[in-house]
């Protein structure tokens, strides 16, 4: 059985407060009392000494409780909109991972939210990639920097972080390999991943915390997002966290790391397949 707490008591209250003292019940009541008024001073119907200052109380309590209830509204849309979804486009490579750490460093400053990363970086789809940029990209050293921190971080406010990759070719493995060697010791830190996912380009999300989801568009040339979306609300999240885990636990999903030790099978595993592939494709057709 739900519990009804004070607080949410206290607000209904206050909204049919602000729904009774209306507009239309101060017009009604300034124009009744001041009818009153004329009418004893001219009349005396009511025999009523000293009305005009009695008066004058009753419009100024009337109007302090219209002010009360006003501003009362007031702070409820401005919290309502405060909590509600709010929409912020990345249309370069460059402001999506300069926009990243920064959100990372908010919701570290939360004290109250979770600290999670969720981070399905499904690129590559759309043909062939720069699996490693022959010079280090000072933007992408930045945002693997801030990932890195949450990797490493430990104890009771440390970041738990869950990576799905697409593995077109054994280049992109190799890559992935080496940086879980170089997170293989990480508490909080799992990586699963898909062997040659065929199909259209695909949106990445990026979970951050409670209330961050980044949805970014696959670059034409590196494994990276070219441009996305920010959205923050605890609605956009819940919506993309579940999309993650029916990720997570697809069936043909191959798993890297788990929160213990990096699984070496499944990476030699998945590098036999993609020779094999590669023997298969190089061999002469049958005569």
């Amino acid at each position: 059985m739900k519990t009804t707490t004070f607080k949410t008591q206290y607000r209904k209250f206050r909204m049919l407060t602000a729904r009774f003292f209306s507009y239309w019940f101060f017009i009604i009541f300034a124009t009744l009392g001041v009818a009153i008024a004329v009418m004893e001073r001219f009349t005396n119907v009511l025999g009523v000494q000293h009305l005009e200052t009695v008066m004058i109380l009753i419009l100024s309590y009337a109007t302090l409780v219209y002010i009360v209830t006003e501003r009362a509204k007031v702070l409820d849309d401005i919290h309502e909109n405060l909590r509600s979804a709010k929409a912020e486009v990345y249309p370069t490579r460059e402001s999506v991972y300069m926009a990243v750490p920064l959100i990372i460093a908010r919701a570290s400053a939360d004290a109250q939210g979770r600290r999670r990363i969720f981070h399905a970086a499904l690129h590559g789809l759309g043909g062939k990639r720069l699996a490693k940029p022959s010079r280090p990209d000072p933007v992408f050293e930045v945002f693997d920097g801030a990932i890195d921190r949450c990797v490493a971080s430990t104890g009771p406010g440390m970041w738990r972080v869950y990576e799905i990759y697409n593995i077109p070719d054994e280049e992109r493995l190799d890559v992935l390999v080496e940086m879980i060697g170089k997170r293989q010791s990480a508490e909080g830190y799992e990586v699963r991943a898909f062997l040659r996912a065929e199909g259209l380009p695909h949106l990445s999300p990026l979970v951050i915390g409670d209330e961050d989801l980044l949805i970014g568009v696959d670059d034409p040339r590196y494994y990276r997002a070219s441009s996305a979306v920010h959205l923050r609300g605890r609605d956009p999240v819940r919506l993309a966290t579940e999309y993650f885990y029916s990720l997570w636990n697809d069936p043909r999903i191959r798993i890297l790391k788990t929160e213990t030790c990096v699984v070496q099978d499944e990476i030699d595993h998945l590098r036999a397949e993609f020779r094999a592939c590669e023997r298969e494709r190089n061999s002469p057709p049958a005569a």
